[in-house]
């Protein structure tokens, strides 16, 4: 009598399951067109059905909204401790660069993908994208605790070198080169820095 040897497939449940499916999504909205985004094509690639989908996601909107932020939660920005705000914005925007610019390019298809979710485009990226809290803040909050920034920034400033970044990465559609994070840093984000230091220590002084 034979034996079979194959080991039996664990049927997936729970957080796994959603993970799995939510990784499905993800590799759903990198490869193929916004009409392609459907809970058919998700369940097929997860290897699962439709209605297990629809337990857990109302709608395509809800998927969409859920795989973009699994995605951003895996590729989180790590603090960094090189011991200046240069080294330390760099080392953040390289990283943001490395993690987050495929998801970027993923969502230069959100007018596409908002137009036939029927919702709008801003309400899509203020779920995914930019609610949060700028990732420089990392490096400034650094910086404060040596001292070298003692002033309030605007938040368009701390906001600007990412937002610059992604601009970029739309515009030429692949990751940023290091050439790109340095200029950024050393041409745009420090001088602004250093107007607002010197602003407020003249302000200090009078």
């Amino acid at each position: 009598m034979e034996t079979n040897n194959e080991p039996k497939q664990t049927r997936r449940r729970g957080k796994t399951l959603e993970t799995a499916i939510l990784e499905a999504a993800w590799e759903q909205l990198s490869a193929c067109r916004a009409e392609e985004f459907t809970f058919d094509n998700v369940a097929a690639r997860a290897h699962t059905s439709k209605p297990v989908l629809y337990r857990r996601w109302s709608d395509r909107t809800e998927l969409f909204v859920a795989a973009v932020r699994q995605h951003r939660d895996r590729a989180a920005i790590e603090r960094p401790d090189t011991g200046t705000l240069r080294g330390d914005v760099i080392s953040i925007l390289l990283q943001l660069n490395r993690k987050q610019s495929d998801a970027v390019m993923v969502l230069a298809k959100f007018g596409v993908y908002a137009s036939w979710l029927g919702v709008s485009a801003h309400e899509l990226y203020e779920r995914t994208m930019i609610s949060d809290q700028p990732s420089v803040m990392m490096a400034i909050d650094n910086a404060r605790v040596r001292g070298d920034i003692t002033c309030e920034l605007p938040e368009s400033l701390l906001r600007m070198p990412g937002e610059l970044g992604r601009a970029i990465i739309l515009r030429d559609m692949r990751p940023l080169s290091e050439a790109d994070i340095v200029a950024t840093v050393d041409e745009l984000f420090l001088p602004l820095v250093d107007h607002y230091e010197r602003r407020a220590r003249i302000a200090a002084n009078q």
